[in-house]
């Protein structure tokens, strides 16, 4: 079940992370570092064992992005990343200080599916960039940036409504092929 993380689940966020982060595919969160932004994190919980994570960083000029994205290897395969990536998708498109979903990523056809698109990680503001000063790659940075406009999801509700259901509803189902 993908849910909204809470502080009890900072330690097995952190565990996710520091198994990424060994190899240089995720970069590494101290557990205050997680515990001060647990309100940024998704979880997926099965059998009361958090089992994937997410993150989203938003405040670089309506820019937001998704971060942290691990699934425990013994769960890969089952779309539980396609719901997390999703559930950050519709968190952001509840906010009004964002406009454009970003990631770097090793996992293109997943965001692909989505509508992402990839782009020169030169256009990213440079604001993006501090968070890279602790990754294993900053002098040679191999994963790929992708982004997606949330302005076309936007534009589908009457501000007034606030009809997200609806919209995300149909999002879904676009994406399903249904």
């Amino acid at each position: 079940m993908l849910r909204e993380a809470k502080l009890e689940d900072a330690q097995a966020i952190q565990n996710l992370i520091c198994f990424y982060s060994e190899d240089g595919k995720m970069l590494f969160r101290t557990l205050a570092e997680i515990e001060q932004n647990i309100a940024d994190f998704l979880v997926y919980e099965k059998r009361d064992e958090i089992i994937g994570i997410c993150s989203l960083k938003f405040g670089w000029d309506r820019l937001v992005e998704i971060r942290s994205l691990g699934v425990d290897p013994r769960y890969q395969r089952l779309g539980i990343a396609t719901q997390m990536v999703q559930g950050s998708i519709e968190r952001a498109l509840l906010r009004d200080d964002c406009d454009t979903a970003f990631v770097l990523t090793y996992a293109i056809p997943l965001f692909t599916k989505f509508g992402f698109q990839i782009v020169d990680k030169m256009e990213l503001p440079q604001k993006v960039w501090n968070d890279c000063q602790t990754c294993l790659h900053k002098e040679c940075c191999d994963e790929t940036a992708m982004s997606l406009s949330l302005l076309p999801l936007k534009k589908q509700v009457d501000p007034a409504l606030k009809d997200w259901e609806e919209v995300l509803y149909s999002w879904d189902k676009g994406l399903r092929g249904i």
